[in-house]
């Protein structure tokens, strides 16, 4: 199946497109967005990418080997190893590999920033991080560590395809 990813940039209070619970009426108001730019009567640029494939998420490892007090850091956010979290940038370290791992994920996702660009998952000492969004733009999420008990997979997440890298049409009204 092919995709259509549909990038508006706005001067309208864009809270008013992801009204919860309010699909229909979102897509109306998008609908009717792009109509007024089309016809010159709405501000806008709306930028179009297409794509044969299906957008695949940017994903990276992080391997833990008796953690103590490293640290990973995804994009600018830094999470540190204890045996006493004292905040959400805190992941408990006293445990095996498995649940020190299952305590990163857990803080990972439990961020408030991080967990809007990310969701991470654990098995065996392993945390597998994933890109929220689909396409090129998770590889450019960076991955890092201190430390001599953590090791990474990359330097960024990898493996996010899909879509294009610049707009195919791009207009602006």
């Amino acid at each position: 199946m092919a995709s259509l990813v549909l990038t508006i940039k706005t001067n309208k209070d864009v809270s008013l497109f992801k009204q919860a619970s309010q699909d229909q009426e979102n897509l109306n108001r998008i609908i009717n967005l792009i109509s007024g730019v089309a016809i010159g009567a709405q501000s806008a640029t709306v930028d179009i990418q297409s794509s044969s494939v299906d957008p695949a998420r940017a994903t990276g490892t992080v391997t833990l080997a008796s953690c103590a007090t490293d640290t990973v850091t995804i994009g600018k956010t830094v999470f540190t190893g204890t045996s006493t979290p004292t905040t959400a940038l805190h992941f408990e370290t006293d445990g095996s590999d498995t649940a020190d791992a299952a305590a990163l994920a857990a803080a990972i996702n439990a961020h408030t920033d991080t967990s809007k660009i990310v969701t991470a998952t654990s098995a065996l000492g392993v945390v597998t991080i994933t890109a929220n969004q689909a396409g090129l733009i998770g590889n450019h999420i960076a991955l890092a560590e201190t430390g001599n008990t953590i090791t990474i997979s990359a330097s960024f997440l990898a493996g996010g395809t899909g879509g294009s890298s610049n707009a195919q049409v791009s207009i602006t009204r």
